[in-house]
């Protein structure tokens, strides 16, 4: 009964999160979808190039802390104050710190005054952003999932409805820069108000010190995240122009969009797996990564078929045919979807092997930026989504192979499902490339090519077992 109570608090904890991770992320698709659709290639691209900027120094401040803060709520429930006391000083030190490194930088670069002014007011945005995450980890740590689920969509249909606004009286991209600063000023007051009514400021300089310690490997994780994630729009700003930023970021927001369900799974995985170290529960990391690749291979497989299948209905029908280059680019970039739903890296966390994910990630990074400057040179944007994928399949394959070697984890079942997969895919892209389907567009093709995927898994994949687990979840 035991295991079913976790199952089942696993899943509802699950579905908040994700449904408040869906409500996010269509707010912010439908946002770009407009912003894209209303402004001019060209300012559309210097749009994204300043938003792109920001959010690679706004993600700076964060270097693990909210992990931290997370795992120091947990294990040390005593010292509540002194943690959030040493969270947040770090979190508003570095803010600072990076604002100023930021705008220094921005002299450097070859954009125009008004990329270099939205990337100034991008940069409050982003910072601000990332301070309601370090607020919302309070309640994570305490796996309170509704509150910040709640606020953020919210927080999200201001922000669509800041956007709609500014469309509907013509303004310009300063106007759509200006709306976000305001929405997200208006909720940083509120979440202000309501975490210093919980907490007290009290400073230890002990735990402060363990803290900081604590949160290196985080931060060294956080840090090389970001310059995988972030780099390559920066990259490609600075060698074939801002108006392809927009291009590439079309395609990429598709990407970013879907991992949303491998990161709100570590959220709420990962207080689990802290508890089944402390316990020296080993088979619960095993059942862990059994299950979960078993069902991340079934989703990320399918969602990999249909956009390389319908990359251009899709692209054309959201963003319109000014935007006909970012087809081939989402082809590309959906070959990484089964490394981005990667549960390795969350059972690495898991075991508290930060400083393996960290070697994990300089290894890659490393390839990452060579990646792009080099493939970037030759193919353009072609390049800058096969780097991508090179980076995620890097990263995949480095933390199964430390889970094989150094945890002892069994990887046949793993392989096993990849393995079939690949041939369901390719098999059910065959059946529809080579039969009259392919003549049809995405209302007719997308059922029969799901269809096919669905029974091909209930016949060759999944098993009693598997059912019994998703009744066991949801008490059926």
């Amino acid at each position: 009964m035991a295991g079913i109570n976790i199952k089942s608090k696993l899943f509802v904890d699950a579905l908040i999160v994700n449904a408040a991770s869906f409500v996010e992320k269509a707010g912010f698709f439908i946002a770009n979808i407009i912003i894209a659709r209303y402004l001019s290639l060209e300012h559309f691209g210097e749009y994204s190039t300043a938003l792109a900027y920001a959010t690679f120094f706004s993600l700076m401040t964060d270097i693990g802390i909210n992990v931290t803060l997370i795992r120091a709520l947990n294990l040390e429930s005593k010292f509540i104050n002194e943690h959030f006391t040493n969270a947040f000083v770090t979190k508003i030190t570095l803010a600072a710190v990076m604002y100023i490194i930021m705008a220094v930088s921005l002299y450097f670069t070859n954009y125009n005054r008004d990329v270099v002014f939205l990337t100034l007011i991008f940069g409050v945005v982003r910072i601000s952003n990332e301070f309601m995450r370090t607020y919302y980890s309070v309640d994570e740590a305490r796996q309170n999932f509704l509150f910040p689920s709640l606020v953020n969509s919210i927080y999200v249909m201001f922000f669509l409805a800041g956007i709609i606004a500014v469309v509907i009286l013509k303004g310009n991209y300063f106007h759509l820069a200006y709306v976000r600063l305001g929405v997200v000023f208006l909720f940083i007051v509120f979440l202000s108000h309501r975490i210093f009514r919980t907490f007290k400021f009290v400073f230890n300089a002990d735990l402060c010190n363990k803290f900081i310690r604590s949160a290196i490997p985080f931060s060294t994780i956080a840090v090389l995240w970001n310059l995988i994630l972030r780099t390559n729009a920066i990259i490609i700003s600075f060698m074939v122009g801002t108006t392809k930023v927009g291009i590439f970021t079309n395609s990429m927001l598709f990407l970013d969009t879907l991992s949303i369900i491998p990161i709100n799974l570590r959220k709420i995985t990962l207080p689990v797996l802290y508890r089944a170290l402390e316990q020296n529960d080993r088979m619960k990391f095993q059942f862990s990564f059994d299950i979960l690749s078993k069902y991340f291979c079934i989703i990320s497989f399918y969602l990999t078929l249909v956009f390389i299948l319908f990359a251009k209905d899709i692209i054309m029908i959201i963003f319109g045919k000014k935007y006909l280059d970012s087809i081939y680019i989402l082809q590309i970039l959906s070959c990484a979807i089964p490394f981005i739903f990667n549960i390795a890296s969350i059972i690495i966390v898991g075991l508290d092997k930060q400083s393996v994910l960290s070697n994990i990630l300089v290894i890659t990074t490393v390839v990452n930026i060579a990646a792009n400057v080099i493939l970037i040179h030759f193919f353009d944007l072609t390049g800058a989504a096969i780097a991508i994928v090179i980076t995620y399949w890097l990263i995949f394959v480095l933390g199964h192979v430390y889970l094989k070697v150094y945890e002892k984890l069994k990887m046949r079942n793993v392989v096993t499902w990849n393995v079939w997969y690949l041939i369901i895919s390719t098999t059910t892209a065959a059946l529809f490339l080579c039969t009259s389907l392919k003549n049809y567009n995405i209302i007719i093709g997308l059922p029969v090519v799901s269809l096919v995927y669905f029974i091909l898994t209930v016949v060759f994949v999944l098993r009693k077992d598997d059912m019994r687990i998703i009744r066991e979840i949801l008490r059926i």
